[in-house]
């Protein structure tokens, strides 16, 4: 069966369906993705393929509408990256998709007969939307609504609906509920898993943050923090402070930070060109134990594994959201 992915990232949310179908060797799978880097993890079986939009949003666009265009181009490129599909000779039978940004828009236009399933994460409400905004007025609360334009009718045009979990279930209006079923994305579990005596050991961790090697001795107290943005949303301000105080307190702690420093979701810090990081180190410095805070950036996957086996306590923080891999994976190991 010819089988298609489409997901902004890679491999993110499919990265266990896409690898164990690639391998079976039974299908042809293709995933497209707009991500286009060298850091891209190969499975075999899994052809990747590259969508791109023609065009970037208008400026003059209504300022409500601004995430309803971005949509309709994403849309438009999957489209486009299809219909050079077809157009080869190869039919997608199913088509899963990344919903909620536009990218499962036009499938049935092309497809009609393919069964189209929808990943779906985030339903945007005012109750929890501010938590992404430094100020939340009248204005964000209409565009806020709005924006859900798109993934209703993603949601509206699929076959089937999937939402991680319950809670996430909930933010969506009732009448659509209906549709959605709760699927758990999961961790592989015969990978992140505990390490016995990895605590008597001494390891060395590397990432892209890194100079050399962070050496991690038995005798180490280790809180470990993982995070894909260094922003409000994840608490990743609260922790900072916390773990500030906890160095000074702990001669033998050292706490590792893994993540980029970007903001994902969340807005901008006010100095630093944006940086929580920068911004919140140039009020907390000096302070005692600055040399055993250690920022890692993003780590390969074994290393990231190893740390949270290697943690005492892995701290996690949110608002009112998605609940991030992150917290499973440290549970399980």
């Amino acid at each position: 069966m010819n089988i298609v992915f489409i997901h902004g990232n890679y491999p993110a949310q499919f990265r266990h369906l896409a690898e164990m179908l690639g391998r079976s060797g039974d299908h042809r799978v293709i995933y497209f993705t707009e991500r286009n880097d060298d850091a891209m993890e190969r499975f075999p079986g899994v052809e990747i393929r590259q969508i791109e939009q023609h065009r970037s949003i208008n400026p003059g666009t209504h300022h409500y509408l601004l995430e309803t265009e971005e949509a309709i181009l994403k849309g438009q490129a999957v489209l486009r990256a299809l219909d050079t599909l077809v157009t080869e000779g190869c039919r997608p039978r199913l088509v899963v998709t990344h919903g909620g940004t536009g990218l499962g828009l036009f499938i049935k236009d092309l497809l009609p007969d393919a069964v189209h399933v929808a990943l779906f994460e985030w339903f945007f409400r005012p109750e929890t939307a501010h938590w992404l905004k430094a100020s939340y007025d009248v204005n964000d609360q209409l565009k806020t609504r709005i924006r859900n334009l798109p993934q209703l009718q993603e949601l509206s045009s699929c076959d089937l609906a999937v939402v991680p979990t319950q809670w996430q279930k909930q933010q969506f209006p009732k009448e659509y509920q209906h549709k959605l079923e709760v699927i758990f994305d999961g961790i592989n579990r015969s990978f992140f898993q505990p390490k016995p005596d990895i605590d008597a050991e001494t390891i060395e961790l590397n990432g892209e943050y890194l100079d050399q090697p962070l050496i991690l001795k038995p005798d180490d107290r280790v809180l470990s923090y993982a995070t894909r943005g260094m922003e409000p949303l994840r608490g990743f301000p609260q922790f900072l402070i916390a773990a500030v105080h906890a160095l000074q307190g702990n001669p033998d702690l050292q706490v590792v930070i893994a993540g980029r420093d970007r903001r994902a979701y969340s807005y901008d810090a006010p100095s630093h060109g944006g940086s929580w990081k920068q911004h919140l180190l140039a009020q907390l410095e000096p302070f005692e134990g600055r040399e055993r805070l250690h920022f890692t950036g993003l780590m390969p996957y074994v290393q990231y594994r190893s740390l949270l086996q290697r943690s005492n306590l892995h701290c996690y923080f949110t608002r009112p959201y998605v609940t991030s891999w992150s917290l499973f994976e440290a549970a399980a190991c």
